[in-house]
């Protein structure tokens, strides 16, 4: 529980239920050890307890170091940076959970995982922007701590689903993201599946979970509407108020669940603060290093300097200022420290076929079946087919690039090493029968994939994640490695670096 209004209905509509439910606190920020100069490593590693408290926090390992891949090249090393004002408002969200579980009736407890955050994901995005990508927090966040060190948390203390022990422990972990698990009857196999709200869904941010962790989730906001959820809170909180005594301190703390309603929402990363720029942020831990701005590519015009490479996204303003042209970033290239851009928000050069992404994460452990039986027979001429059914078999997944976008259509493919840098330099043009062909035995361990959509797509970021679907199933994500040149642009020699 957050202390917002989603997380609150989410326990109210629980308890309403008959489930017996615990509000969990998870505090991930630690303004006090972001300000040191080292983290002090715990006297004892092993895992500590205080138990039979109402707050309730968890020691957690050294996190002086970060362990990395080491074919990246980088080196264990503290990140710190410099005082400044409080930018989470964690004391004041758990007192508001804590007001709001004692209107429920339930209790409340809060848990630490500051460092776990530190290491497993503030780390790691600094390290993705120190390579001249744009990395998603709110994915690893999800992945690793949300229903990774959480889940084990509950599996430690008592259990979760069938592994919980006697009285203690819990059946499911339960939040108010607004998405959708369906659980097969037989097997208790979990799909995840898009929320009711469609501007809501945050399916885009669970899709690096693992089914064996969604089979003990429960998400019971997915059939409301933002709207409606409000609303219930505010029907709750007048309810309760009208029946309760007239104690003026009882009253007041009945109206917690109101004041959750109307709380304004939480948007963004919590450890960003009320900073109006997050490269003003960045800069606190990242040492900006002026390079030269240069017009559609590394031969371009120099137009001026840039201020730090991590600072720049593809497709934002670059604010540069040279004549009265709009210069939107087109890439960044560090081995140049080169921040390339071109002229209007809807050049042709923004535009991309499609993408090569590494690292996938398949919901279910295994690539979905209908990639499989469709690259086993990528070498045959399919049955012509007129309309929508024809668009289907073209493009039989939709995929997403950032939240909130509209689906895409695309097609998938496995590809190797090779054929990921002959797309991306534009030297080489492989078909979708032939590199599946070669790659469907092994589909289930191949580590990249090409995907082409029906349209083109603009400004695809190297970091970003790619969420893929079939209809309202969300299959998996994986991070963008690079997106396809364009065949108009293909004799540019100057194409974006494949970073390491």
């Amino acid at each position: 529980m957050s202390g917002g209004v989603d997380s609150s209905m989410c326990a109210h509509i629980l308890h309403s239920q008959g489930y017996e439910v615990t509000g969990l606190y998870m505090h991930n920020w630690n303004h006090d050890e972001e300000t040191q100069d080292e983290l002090e490593t715990p006297t004892n590693a092993s895992t500590t307890l205080q138990l039979n408290t109402p707050y309730l926090t968890e020691s957690t390992p050294d996190t002086t170091t970060l362990l990395t891949p080491t074919d990246h090249g980088y080196k264990p090393m503290p990140r710190t940076a410099p005082i400044r004002p409080k930018a989470c408002t964690s004391d004041r969200d758990w007192a508001d959970v804590q007001s709001v579980c004692s209107q429920i009736g339930i209790p409340a407890r809060r848990l630490d995982f500051s460092r776990q955050y530190w290491n497993q994901v503030f780390q790691v995005m600094l390290q993705e922007y120190e390579r001249g990508r744009t990395p998603n927090p709110d994915v690893s966040c999800n992945r690793e701590i949300k229903f990774g060190e959480l889940v084990e948390w509950c599996r430690r203390n008592g259990g979760l689903g069938k592994d919980r022990g006697g009285a203690g422990g819990w059946d499911y972990l339960a939040t108010g993201h607004y998405a959708r698990v369906e659980r097969d009857p037989e097997t208790g196999i979990a799909r995840l599946l898009r929320a009711k709200d469609s501007n809501k869904d945050q399916t885009y941010y669970l899709s690096t979970l693992s089914e064996k962790v969604l089979r003990h989730v429960l998400f019971p906001l997915a059939q409301y509407d933002k709207p409606t959820v409000k609303r219930m809170a505010l029907a709750f909180a007048s309810s309760s108020s009208s029946s309760s005594s007239t104690n003026s301190e009882q009253d007041e703390e009945l109206t917690s669940l109101q004041y959750a309603a109307l709380k304004k929402e939480s948007m963004g990363i919590c450890f960003v603060g009320q900073r109006k720029r997050f490269g003003d942020f960045l800069k606190e831990y990242l040492d900006p290093l002026p390079g030269p701005v240069k017009i559609n590519g590394l031969g371009g015009e120099v137009i001026g300097m840039h201020k730090g490479l991590f600072q720049y996204t593809v497709g934002q303003a670059s604010g540069v200022t040279h004549r009265h042209n709009k210069w939107v970033v087109l890439r960044t290239d560090l081995p140049s420290n080169t921040l390339v851009v071109v002229d209007g928000t809807q050049n042709d050069r923004l535009f991309s076929p499609g993408l090569i992404a590494e690292d996938w994460h398949w919901i279910a452990g295994a690539p979905p079946k209908k990639l499989v039986q469709r690259l086993s027979t990528a070498t045959t001429t399919p049955t012509a087919t007129n309309g929508q059914d024809e668009q289907d078999d073209e493009y039989p997944f939709t995929a997403q690039i950032r939240h909130r976008q509209v689906p895409q259509p695309c097609t998938i493919e496995p590809i190797s090493e090779a054929e990921a840098e002959q797309s991306a330099t534009g030297t080489a043009a492989v078909t979708m029968a032939m590199t599946a062909a070669a790659a469907v035995e092994d589909i289930s361990s191949a580590r990249l994939f090409r995907v082409r959509f029906k349209d083109h797509q603009r400004a695809i970021a190297p970091g970003q994640i790619l969420v893929l679907y079939d209809r309202d199933e969300c299959l998996g994500g994986a991070v963008i490695r690079s997106s396809l040149l364009r065949p108009e642009y293909a004799h540019e020699h100057d194409i974006p670096s494949l970073q390491p």
